[in-house]
């Protein structure tokens, strides 16, 4: 009889044991799905399932994703090719393009939860940071900048030295970008600002504006007889930071990936085919990006694609690439980055890759 009371409370003892350990795994488990404090869920990248062909969803079975996009831009048509192959249902999952005129435009959908994927410029993307519970899941597009000139003065970095330079105001990074180059080569630019990307096409055009730094696919919008490209930024940006420039990148809301992790993998495999596709095939991809209503100008879209810079950079590279250039653009302006410089839960690093 003592025996059988002993071992009662033994085996009782054990069963508590046992159910105190299921209940600090399921909080631990919460942990990782609870919300943050902006009401978003925390997805901790390493849980995320792996995904291969055998796990690709039936056509029935696909969710359709929109995709917000800046008309005309670099990163539109990095992206094209995600449209074209959902049209002809060759791509894991379904997309839809929503395009805005401008980055703001994007840049306030999102933060609204309007949309819940976007490709904005850097420094747009960073101001996510703190204003919604978000991922930066890629670099789509790298250096892409230009000095456009109406003439023939500029030639190289230091023939800019006390001239003025017109940026876009719809491009904010646009003078943080040249400072440094001026800072690094010792030289002074004056700067003046055109409203608007058409703008500052027009006045390039015109001639009320002589010198310009300008982004493709704009540049091939304002090149003709009078206006040139008179230098490509990429190695003189490379010689004074030490690190790579980024334009534009993927940013997804935590909430959406988390919701649909296999279906994000998946969609991560198709943005990482398309961006390729655009460089190898420049022609059908202007076409296809005319046809989903990402560009005006299909002609000079054509010619723009191997200058924009697209890319598709993903994980542990993109996390460094993006920090590293985000540091290098707080020193000069870390307004334009919403105020400070995203921390390390603001990238999305896979870690089955």
């Amino acid at each position: 009889m003592h025996l059988n009371k002993k071992l009662l409370a033994i085996s009782l003892a054990a069963l508590s044991m046992i159910c105190a350990a299921c209940n600090k795994t399921t909080e631990n488990q919460n942990d990782t799905t609870e919300n943050n404090t902006n009401g978003n869920v925390v997805v901790d990248n390493a849980i995320l399932p792996e995904v291969n062909d055998d796990m690709a969803p039936a056509d029935e079975e696909k969710i359709d994703i929109s995709i917000g996009l800046v008309k005309n831009s670099a990163s539109a048509l990095g992206a094209a090719n995600l449209f074209v192959n959902s049209n002809d249902n060759s791509a894991y999952e379904k997309y839809t393009p929503v395009v805005f005129n401008t980055s703001e435009e994007l840049l306030n959908s999102f933060n609204s939860g309007e949309i819940s994927v976007a490709v904005l410029p850097a420094d747009k993307a960073a101001k996510c940071y703190e204003s919604t519970g978000c991922y930066v899941a890629a670099v789509t597009t790298g250096c892409n900048y230009y000095i456009a000139e109406n003439g023939s003065t500029v030639n190289d970095i230091p023939d800019l030295n006390g001239k003025t330079v017109t940026v876009s105001g719809e491009d904010t990074m646009a003078q943080s970008i040249l400072n440094v180059i001026a800072k690094y080569n010792n030289i002074t630019i004056n700067y003046a600002t055109a409203d608007t990307n058409s703008q500052l096409i027009s006045g390039l055009k015109d001639g009320s504006i002589d010198i310009a730094l300008i982004q493709e696919p704009y540049l091939s919008q304002a090149t003709s007889e009078n206006v040139r490209s008179a230098l490509d930024l990429y190695d003189y940006w490379n010689d004074a930071a030490d690190t790579e420039l980024v334009t534009s990148c993927l940013v997804v809301n935590k909430n959406f990936v988390s919701e649909n992790a296999v279906a994000f993998q998946f969609f991560m495999k198709d943005y990482a085919a398309s961006a390729p596709t655009a460089k190898r095939t420049a022609a059908e991809t202007a076409q296809s990006a005319g046809e989903f209503a990402l560009v005006d100008d299909v002609d000079s879209s054509k010619a723009a694609i191997p200058g924009c810079g697209i890319t598709f950079k993903t994980d542990e590279e993109m996390k460094e690439m993006l920090r590293s250039f985000y540091n290098i653009i707080a020193g000069e302006n870390t307004e334009i980055l919403g105020g400070q410089v995203p921390e390390d839960d603001f990238y999305f690093v896979n870690e089955n890759n």
